[in-house]
């Protein structure tokens, strides 16, 4: 399959690579560079720190020989950055039975709860869909009285039979319970990625 964005045509793989450990200036920068040495493409990527921890999630791109170079060569990265580092290779997206192929997607902004995402995540169990992909985020908007909101976004794979309306009742009803809105209803995305 081509890759156009990576600059050059043939097969692709894909592999996630974390690291865990010691925060410091460059960090990002060391995974990013140390990819792009062996000819990995970075699709996505996650920092987050706390306190003087970090964790950096780096979801990569490249050709198959690409991916075992980075595999054997972790250990260069461990010792350069300081942290703990988890490299996975990844096989080819499959659809299982019973799914439909297409990827549906859907976008919520709310007040921030505890088990808010538990509530979310327990709706999609009981209509039957599989969660191929999830960012939520936590945020602060200032003013007289801070209010503390949560952005969450789902890519889903439905099953065959699916209740669109139920499901969307459903999902209006969870947002409603905390004071949200729903940013972009349930709909099909295009590819196996959807960008935010």
């Amino acid at each position: 399959m081509p890759y156009a964005n990576a600059g050059y045509r043939g097969p692709v793989q894909h592999a996630a690579m974390w690291l865990l450990g010691p925060d410091m200036p460059g960090l990002l920068n060391l995974g990013a560079r140390w990819v792009a040495e062996r000819g990995g493409n970075i699709e996505k990527n996650i920092a987050d720190k706390f306190g003087e921890k970090c964790v950096v999630f780096m979801s990569i791109s490249a050709n198959p020989e690409a991916i075992k170079r980075m595999d054997t060569e972790k250990e260069e990265l461990k010792k350069a950055s300081g942290c703990g580092v988890v490299f996975q290779p990844m096989k080819d997206p499959t659809v299982p039975e019973g799914f439909q192929e297409e990827l549906h997607g859907f976008d919520i902004l709310t007040d921030d709860a505890i088990g808010l995402i538990a509530e979310i995540t327990e709706l999609l169990a009981e209509y039957g869909m599989l969660v191929v992909g999830h960012t939520g985020e936590r945020r602060v908007v200032p003013g007289p009285n801070p209010l503390v909101q949560s952005g969450q976004k789902f890519v889903v794979m439905l099953p065959h039979e699916f209740d669109h309306p139920g499901f969307t009742r459903a999902l209006s009803a969870v947002v409603r319970k905390y004071n949200g809105t729903i940013k972009t209803p349930l709909r099909a995305v295009p590819g196996l990625l959807w960008w935010w």
